[in-house]
């Protein structure tokens, strides 16, 4: 689950019930084909059951079947340029990010725009469940790193 800082006058989102899905194969439940196996089982969620990201697809002319493969994608949640400016304007409304290493800043920074390209503004307590299949896009592109871990370094947030 996300849980972004904003707007408390929003309506709280609460996920649909569904069954369980840990235990079936991504195959059964997922619609675009780019999702994949969560740690919870809230997670397990396809960017096809979620209204607000359907929307984002349907307004490109040859609606994509994944939001990760929308053309906006990639400019809202994985250029490090447009993260940075996010992170100015998180840092001028809430200080600076509290994370170790730059890709764990880049990832949360990515989740954030997601929310805010797909749902909007969000309350400050207000939490939504990312597609699984955006979730481990970002992960991917921003990818945690292991201790003693060094290797290509993306450019550092100011």
């Amino acid at each position: 689950m996300f849980e972004p800082e904003s707007d408390p006058e929003c309506v709280e989102v609460e996920p649909p019930k569904r069954p369980a899905r840990m235990k079936r194969a991504v195959s059964e439940w997922c619609v675009c084909g780019n999702c994949g196996a969560m740690p919870t089982e809230a997670e397990h969620v396809c960017c096809l059951e979620i209204e607000q990201v359907t929307r984002r697809l349907q307004q490109v002319e040859q609606t994509p079947q994944c939001i990760t493969e929308h053309p906006g994608f990639q400019p809202v949640c994985l250029n490090v340029y447009s993260l940075q400016n996010a992170y100015n304007i998180y840092r001028a409304d809430y200080g600076a990010l509290r994370l170790r290493g730059i890709e764990s800043r880049y990832r949360l920074l990515a989740q954030r725009s997601l929310v805010s390209w797909c749902w909007g503004f969000l309350g400050r307590s207000i939490s939504v469940v990312l597609p699984s299949c955006a979730v481990l896009r970002i992960r991917s592109e921003f990818p945690e790193q292991k201790a003693g871990d060094v290797g290509f370094r993306l450019p550092p947030l100011k």
